[in-house]
């Protein structure tokens, strides 16, 4: 498996799970409605509606979903405050596909790929960097939407407007450096249920080069039974050194 679809594998994780762009430190980027609110009872911006709808997820038992172009699915239940997470991924090579399961189970994720057969690879997700998107750390940190969003609207339970992907700590700065100004303006929409919580996350990259296209996340199921556990001793191993670094450099230089 190269290091390349590894790094898509971590971005698939992060993006799933609802992982916000930056830590919890991240300042105000500028973006319209992103500033605190005051102290008197002032009407919550598209912005900030949309932020509280990404963080009640932090809250959630749930199932999801995601769709990415290249012929990328991906599957699975997650307790994120409980730091459990069960799911399966499916990416297309060519004309073979490759299936992924993956575990977290406090601050261990697991992972299973086709070329490991019936054996597991461990991580430590403690360990990775801060801005890593999957430290537990950045977990369901919906403070990250508001560094990376550009312009919010709002119609309805209906969102709509820009992210600025240079502020994700997920970005790698080779591929924006190539994207150029492409990468600070990227489509999404967003929609949110009669609860007020995230139901689904649509980022359009269509527009970034070709084979992009729309990420689609939807979240579903909410107060489901999530039962996660470590897979037998016997049957897992340390992660390799090659693949530990693809996962840890990502954090290390790109975001907030």
């Amino acid at each position: 498996m190269s290091f390349q679809r590894l790094a898509v594998v971590s971005v698939t994780i992060a993006a799933i799970v609802g992982l916000g762009g930056c830590n919890s430190e991240s300042k105000d980027s500028g973006s319209t409605g992103a500033a605190p609110a005051a102290t008197t009872a002032a009407a919550a911006t598209p912005l900030e509606e949309f932020v509280a709808a990404s963080k009640s997820l932090a809250d959630e038992t749930m199932k999801m979903k995601m769709s990415m172009p290249g012929g990328i699915e991906a599957n699975g239940s997650a307790d994120l405050a409980a730091k459990k997470l069960d799911m399966t991924m499916s990416m297309s090579m060519g004309t073979e596909s490759l299936d992924i399961s993956v575990r977290l189970v406090g601050e261990t994720m697991y992972m299973k790929m086709g070329p490991t057969g019936d054996k597991w690879m461990s991580l430590d997700v403690s360990k990775l960097p801060k801005g890593n998107s999957l430290n537990p750390e950045n977990m369901a940190n919906a403070e990250g939407f508001a560094a990376a969003a550009v312009e919010v609207k709002r119609d309805g339970d209906n969102f709509s407007g820009t992210l600025d992907m240079t502020k994700s700590p997920t970005a790698d700065p080779e591929s924006l450096k190539a994207l150029g100004a492409k990468a600070t303006a990227v489509p999404f929409t967003a929609k949110r249920d009669s609860e007020g919580r995230l139901i689904e996350m649509v980022v359009d990259m269509s527009g970034m080069g070709a084979g992009a296209g729309k990420m689609t996340t939807t979240y579903y199921d909410f107060g489901t039974k999530v039962d996660v556990a470590a897979p037998p001793a016997a049957e897992v191993s340390p992660m390799p050194e090659e693949m530990l670094k693809a996962f840890t450099s990502q954090g290390q230089t790109a975001g907030a």
